[in-house]
């Protein structure tokens, strides 16, 4: 692969509404950086898709990776060893792993605490040189609710008392349903539209996840 990269981040994302979620972030984030632009590639003989976020001083090669269920996440040191520091060995990498604290913990979850400190060591082992958590206790969903004035405006509804739920995903789509009959909403690639409704500024304001740390990796020259 191109050896003109400066340096490389791996995205790991527990979903895919995650996913959507902060590669948005990223286009946001490039409004704030005069001269950033993000492109989406493709490995002209795997077919493998990446992201390279570049201006006139820097390229970032960055690879995602959605493991699709927690319990999967303790695979996506080998998908790091194999597809980024593997193919990229002469990059410093940036591990950032965006994940649910709530679900790992859940009783029926294969997925406990002591894993993701042995995913931290196997990852390190393969030459991650820093690794990001953006573990949110609650869905990415409820993430989102932090703007919840864009969801009322991208229904075309007005502001009312978020619907209960224990998580964010339940509460969304109790939100959809109060819009009318056939109103739903969708995770992943369809959740797009609303993603892009929404004021990432409020979002980063209130939330408590790292988004100083996750904006300066990419960012940053350093």
């Amino acid at each position: 692969m191109d050896s003109g990269y400066t340096k490389g981040i791996a995205l790991i994302f527990e979903g895919d509404t995650e996913k959507i979620f902060y590669l948005s972030l990223l286009r946001y984030y490039c409004t704030k950086h005069p001269g950033f632009s993000i492109s989406k590639k493709a490995d002209a003989t795997t077919g493998e898709v990446f992201y390279v976020l570049e201006n006139d001083g820097s390229r970032v090669l960055i690879k995602t990776n959605v493991v699709g269920t927690v319990s999967q996440l303790t695979n996506s040191s080998a998908w790091f060893s194999s597809k980024c520091h593997g193919s990229n060995k002469s990059l410093e990498w940036t591990v950032i792993l965006c994940y649910d604290t709530d679900e790992y913990m859940d009783s029926f979850s294969k997925f406990h605490e002591g894993d993701w400190k042995e995913l931290r060591k196997s990852l390190q082992k393969n030459k991650a040189k820093h690794i990001i958590d953006m573990a949110a206790n609650a869905d990415i969903e409820d993430t989102m609710l932090l703007d919840s004035n864009s969801i009322f405006a991208f229904l075309d509804m007005p502001v009312c008392k978020i619907p209960s739920g224990s998580k964010g995903k339940r509460k969304m789509k109790k939100l959809f349903r109060m819009k009318g009959p056939g109103v739903a909403y969708h995770e992943g690639e369809r959740a797009q539209s609303l993603i892009d409704a929404l004021d990432f500024n409020v979002i980063i304001n209130q939330s408590p996840l790292p988004f100083a740390d996750f904006e300066a990796s990419f960012f940053s020259n350093q």
